[in-house]
């Protein structure tokens, strides 16, 4: 009996020491600019932001370096939920010019005429389904079959929250979800999920919609935003939005492009919105 005890034990910790458990930070970009929209992604993982290619070189500036150090150790990893402006809720260019175009005049008063805000369900479904391959694939590659759950945190942005959508509901079963930042998702009232399943939760963006908030022409026109669906039922302590603040540079583009949201590194430790292991 006690040599079946000890046989048993060695086994479970041989299988264990396989695998040690690991936190990954997932990054989910989104659009990647006019020169690529005639392209969708191949739903690749990459251990660090590449230079070149089709890869998401630079779409996070300072941001991922930041969050990185914040949750170390850590393995980061990205994933790329670049699409076509036609699965947004723009559909076109022209429509995104035009809306640009008449919204930018808008210094008085809180007006949401002009916005491209008309959800796009299919555009959205399929970034969501492109995610969800996107997270089998993570599955095959980096998850092995063990008996410890490794922990993911993730950061998206813009069209990669619905591409982050998928990926969760592929990797849910088999994970410990950490925390979850949304930065200025698109179509952020299509779908969502229950984020209390999440440690902590934060989105950020534009403060549409709220009460005092920001003139038409202050307002991300890129992704005209509300809260994100499920946000509004997260426990208390979990999280929440936080707004772009006072004295930060705002505007269709300036609210939504990440090289404007120098802002994001005043939060300190401690502030609300915080966001870091």
């Amino acid at each position: 009996m006690a040599i079946r005890l000890i046989l048993i034990t060695w086994f479970f910790l041989s299988v264990c020491s396989l695998h040690a458990q690991k936190r990954y930070l997932i990054f989910s970009n989104g659009y990647r600019g006019l020169h690529l929209d005639s392209v969708t992604t191949t739903n690749e993982i990459y251990t660090v932001s590449p230079a070149g290619g089709m890869s998401p070189a630079g779409y996070w500036f300072d941001i991922d370096d930041t969050l990185i150090s914040r949750f170390e150790p850590v393995t980061p990893l990205y994933i790329d939920g670049h699409h076509p402006v036609s699965t947004s809720m723009h559909r076109t260019k022209g429509r995104s010019i035009w809306s640009w175009t008449v919204t930018r005049f808008g210094w008085i008063g809180r007006s949401n005429w002009g916005f491209n805000d008309e959800p796009n369900e299919e555009g959205f479904r399929t970034r969501f389904m492109n995610g969800k391959r996107c997270g089998e694939r993570f599955l095959q590659n980096y998850y092995p079959q063990t008996y410890i759950p490794d922990t993911l945190d993730m950061v998206c942005h813009s069209m990669g929250y619905s591409y982050a959508l998928g990926f969760i509901e592929a990797v849910e079963p088999y994970v410990v979800l950490g925390k979850i930042l949304i930065l200025a998702p698109e179509s952020p009232g299509v779908a969502g999920m229950d984020w209390n399943k999440f440690q902590e939760v934060w989105q950020y963006g534009s403060d549409r919609f709220e009460k005092g908030a920001d003139v038409t022409c202050r307002q991300d026109g890129i992704a005209p935003q509300c809260a994100v669906v499920g946000i509004d039922y997260l426990e208390p302590g979990k999280g929440g939005r936080l707004f772009i603040p006072r004295g930060a540079k705002k505007g269709f583009i300036r609210s939504h492009h990440l090289s404007y949201w120098d802002w994001f590194y005043g939060i300190r430790r401690g502030d609300r919105g915080w966001f870091g292991r």
